[in-house]
């Protein structure tokens, strides 16, 4: 796993920030691995079975606990929303995306290179998801959550 010193040197939240990174399994990738610049994001690729089973979603998770999100058609490839952005933030195994402006959450749990867990809509149950970190889609989602 590489961890630029600077940022560990940079300050005490900057640390945290690694340290978070790591445990959520975002630091180590082949990405990462070539440099400081393709370090920039860790881009995961997610499903949403139950709320929108025929769409392909792109999270860019950056370092800085921002992230983009776009979508696409799982038949043509054509995007079907423009660019979304939120926050991100881990907790052990725990991670959540809160989106902006639009009150998806995406709140779920990081094994390896898979995240699984609940997508609420203001509050609510929406669906499932499933996401697969780089750019290979998630086959499916065989455990349901709620």
């Amino acid at each position: 796993m590489t961890v630029s010193r600077r940022l560990l040197k940079a300050s005490p939240a900057a640390s945290l920030l690694a340290l978070c990174l790591a445990v959520a399994g975002a630091v180590q990738s082949p990405a990462a691995e070539a440099g400081p610049q393709s370090a920039a994001f860790v881009a995961w690729t997610a499903i949403i079975p139950d709320g929108f089973p025929r769409n392909i979603y792109s999270w860019r998770l950056k370092p800085d606990g921002s992230y983009e999100e776009d979508g696409r058609s799982a038949l043509t490839g054509s995007p079907i929303q423009e660019t979304l952005f939120g926050r991100w933030a881990v907790q052990g195994s725990r991670m959540v995306l809160r989106q902006t402006g639009i009150r998806f959450v995406f709140d779920g749990t990081v094994s390896g290179n898979t995240y699984t867990g609940a997508l609420y809509l203001d509050g609510e149950w929406f669906s499932r998801f499933c996401a697969e970190k780089g750019e290979e889609v998630p086959r499916h989602c065989d455990e349901p959550v709620s």
